[in-house]
């Protein structure tokens, strides 16, 4: 009996990705901690949909939302983060955790007024939307 290489986990694809391309430019996470105005500045990465295409391709969208204490330190950081999602997909980017062969934008980074923001005045936060494909390693 052959196994199939296990899907990749995509959320943790996107932050492998952008500690590659982007070191140290911001704490990438999946869960924001709970004091997160202290985190900042952060990039939350959250799978909101996709399929899986076949038993070794695996297709997210996924929301992926800078914050950061000045509008214009969220807006350049939310550009950084598209432009390393489109030089993944150019590069075949891979890690452990599977390689990326496809990217397009949903919804390109906006600044969201009705999120965290509203609620604390002390944050900018920027939201998109992007579809990232991604194969397993064999």
């Amino acid at each position: 009996m052959t196994l199939t290489p296990k899907l990749p986990d995509m959320e943790v694809l996107a932050l492998d990705l952008l500690n590659h391309y982007m070191p140290g430019e911001a704490a990438y996470v999946v869960t924001p901690q709970a004091d997160w105005s202290k985190a900042m500045p952060f990039v939350w990465v959250v799978r909101v949909g996709g399929t899986t295409v076949s038993p070794v391709v695996d297709h997210a969208i996924l929301s992926v939302t800078v914050i950061a204490a000045q509008r214009k330190q969220a807006s350049d950081l939310s550009r950084r983060v598209l432009e390393s999602f489109y030089r993944a997909s150019m590069d075949s980017f891979f890690s452990d955790e599977g390689v990326v062969s496809s990217f397009e934008v949903i919804k390109s980074p906006q600044p969201d007024r009705d999120g965290l923001t509203g609620k604390h005045p002390g944050s900018f936060n920027f939201d998109a939307t992007y579809d990232l494909w991604a194969r397993a390693r064999t």
